[in-house]
């Protein structure tokens, strides 16, 4: 009789490890058959950089693919430039877009100073129906450009601190009329540039000719204002001003405007190398990361119809 009992417990206890080891094996099946790959050993949360946002991802998909059309200007690079330039502002506040960019991590942004001075309240677009609220405006009063503080951000672009060398190539990326754009350009010299209208100034600019952009849509590039001026490294060397479109002409802020636009409102910006390189066989590649990743952004200036 004990000699069946032990028997019996024996047959229960195989068909239970056999039940156990069934179910494990249907398990697997249902799963799939994990890479054989050390990296898997060791489970993990996915990186944070898989959440990153996507803002205006549908927008510049074709960028991916597309090609940028090339500028023919009116007047050909090799033409001097004139000593002077002039502006001519409107004395009358009204809403309007431009844009900004990151310069740190911390909610520190730049931008033109026609774009955000006047505003009652000023957002930074970071989803169709979603902004950031800019607590604190910085403007330079000497040169068309902009301090933008927020209650955080995500990572800046640096700073570049060295002189600019003759010939050099750069990249404009902002919101030309409200959609995302990209330029790519040449730099030619510097200029006088006056600026009239309220509160009238003159400042030292950078000139820059047009060689192509993304989309290929003619015409004012007027909302690029603003946009970051990037070398083939991804270091800034301006802010976008102005432009003269029969000339295919850019104007833009010098990198010592930029520092003194800084230290007035007592901020630093990052310095240190980007990672992110630019070609000027594919710049809408990279002009397309930093825009859905909100480094650069569309700034909204309300002004109030009653003020």
């Amino acid at each position: 009789m004990r000699y069946l009992f032990l028997m019996v417990r024996s047959l229960f206890r195989i068909a239970v490890l056999g039940l156990f080891f069934s179910i494990m094996a249907g398990v697997m099946m249902e799963s799939g058959d994990l890479p054989k790959d050390p990296r898997h050993d060791n489970p993990r949360r996915p990186s944070p950089e898989n959440f990153t946002p996507r803002a205006w991802d549908a927008e510049t998909r074709s960028w991916l693919t597309a090609w940028p059309k090339s500028q023919r200007n009116e007047i050909p690079d090799g033409v001097g430039l004139p000593r002077e330039g002039v502006i001519l502002g409107s004395d009358k506040r009204q809403s309007s877009t431009g844009t900004a960019f990151s310069i740190n991590g911390t909610g520190l942004w730049l931008t033109a100073r026609h774009v955000a001075e006047g505003c009652d309240v000023t957002w930074l677009q970071i989803a169709p129906k979603k902004g950031l609220k800019v607590e604190r405006t910085v403007l330079h009063p000497k040169a068309d450009v902009a301090v933008l503080e927020t209650r955080g951000g995500p990572d800046g672009l640096p700073l570049e601190t060295a002189d600019m060398p003759r010939r050099q190539d750069s990249f404009h990326v902002g919101f030309p009329k409200g959609q995302p754009g990209a330029v790519h350009s040449r730099y030619l010299g510097e200029m006088v540039m006056r600026h009239r209208g309220r509160g009238g100034f003159r400042e030292m600019v950078n000139v820059w000719s047009e060689l192509s952009r993304i989309p290929g849509r003619f015409g004012s590039l007027g909302g690029l204002s603003g946009g970051a001026v990037l070398d083939n490294a991804g270091r800034i060397v301006g802010v976008v001003e102005a432009e003269s479109q029969r000339r295919g002409r850019i104007m833009t802020a010098q990198p010592a405007t930029l520092r003194e636009v800084l230290n007035l409102a007592q901020v630093a910006a990052r310095t240190d190398a980007a990672p992110l390189a630019i070609d000027t066989g594919d710049y809408p590649t990279a002009a397309r990361r930093l825009i859905t990743t909100l480094r650069i952004v569309r700034v909204i200036c309300r002004v109030n119809p009653s003020s």
